[in-house]
């Protein structure tokens, strides 16, 4: 998995995905159209294209977008 591709998929699962600028340092949940659902979807995501399970637990430590590509990576 290239880091640009989980970045891309990322980013599609905030509902204003064409708006908003995302890189690998933010801080996601500080956007401002970020919310449960957004969540919700990410690891939903994180799931169907990665195969990796992300409990909300592990989801809520993680503070940027770097944080949980390389969770999931390590989980791979």
């Amino acid at each position: 998995m290239e880091i640009k591709e989980f970045l891309n998929k990322f980013k599609e699962q905030f509902i204003d995905s064409e708006e908003i600028s995302l890189t690998l340092d933010d801080d996601f949940r500080k956007i401002d159209s970020y919310d449960s659902l957004t969540g919700m979807a990410i690891i939903v995501m994180i799931k169907d294209e990665f195969g990796v399970d992300l409990t909300d637990e592990e989801f809520k430590s993680l503070p940027t977008v770097k944080a949980v590509y390389d969770y999931v990576v390590s989980k791979k």
